[in-house]
């Protein structure tokens, strides 16, 4: 069976970056396929409400396809189900960055939390596009069935789901996005992060069951660029837990979380194969 620390860096190199705001406008016919190396860095708290940061380096595979059906990038892995002008239905993958809560006083005597893979659904509707194609706005619906991973195998810890309205821009080779809105999660996605069971109780940590609802909200936003064999991105997000359904659990010991990472890598293959692409997003 693999370790928990392999676990953490498999599930770390999909994480690494999380691209998701930031599509590649496609304006000129692209390769199929390219691959590339690098190295990509992480500063994040072992989950949103932590007093703590983790930092993760690891290596970063840079991985693109551009398939009718089925696209492969920094944003992910994503299967069209349905794509027009302006509504695409799609089936995403995401993995958070692999915590390491175990010098966390605020968890201290619990369970630790494992990596955390997800995946499901996401409609996204163009709401406005310019001329030029290079500046778009978009409402985005994803649900996400989440499950966290470890060396005994993938438990189910419910859904969560993240609508946001993106922005996102493409100049002269640089793309900029950004999106905002609210987060939920089901009852089962909350208690992982933020119950206390009547065992791990203590003086300063007292029971805690968490409830389904308004997850607080999020801000992301992604910079990247390419230029030769060169790629460079920088992710940045922040969630403010005010108004939470579980703002009131021993486990939040701040209500603001910032995650950021940076990443850089070399494209040493491209397919002789080129596509037209609409909008890789």
């Amino acid at each position: 069976m693999p370790t928990r620390a392999a676990l953490r860096a498999t599930l770390g190199l999909m994480a690494v970056l999380p691209c998701a705001a930031t599509p590649a406008f496609a304006d000129t016919a692209q390769p199929r396929w390219e691959l590339g190396l690098g190295a990509g860095a992480m500063s994040f708290p072992p989950w949103p409400g932590s007093s703590h940061r983790n930092e993760f380096v690891a290596p970063a595979p840079y991985v693109v396809y551009r398939g009718e059906r089925f696209l492969a990038d920094r944003s992910g892995l994503r299967a069209l189900l349905f794509d027009s002008d302006t509504v695409s239905l799609r089936l995403s993958l995401q993995a958070s960055p692999p915590p390491d809560d175990d010098g966390d006083i605020a968890r201290e005597g619990m369970d630790g939390l494992d990596p955390v893979a997800e995946f499901g659904p996401e409609l996204r509707w163009r709401l406005w596009q310019a001329d030029a194609r290079d500046l778009q706005l978009q409402l985005r619906l994803p649900l996400r069935s989440a499950w966290s991973v470890s060396s005994n195998g993938v438990d189910s810890i419910g859904y969560v789901s993240n609508p946001a309205l993106a922005l996102d821009l493409h100049e002269n080779g640089w793309k900029f996005g950004i999106g905002a809105g609210p987060v939920f999660g089901s009852t089962d996605y909350h208690d992982y992060f933020y119950g206390v069971a009547p065992r791990h109780a203590t003086p300063s940590r007292p029971a805690y069951d968490a409830e389904a609802g308004f997850g607080g909200m999020q801000l992301s936003t992604t910079l990247t660029r390419r230029k030769g064999r060169l790629w460079a991105g920088l992710y940045l997000r922040a969630n403010w837990l005010e108004g939470a359904t579980f703002e009131d659990s021993p486990l939040v010991r701040s209500r603001t979380a910032l995650t950021g990472g940076v990443a850089f890598a070399w494209v040493f293959a491209t397919s002789k194969t080129l596509v037209d692409t609409r909008i890789e997003d």
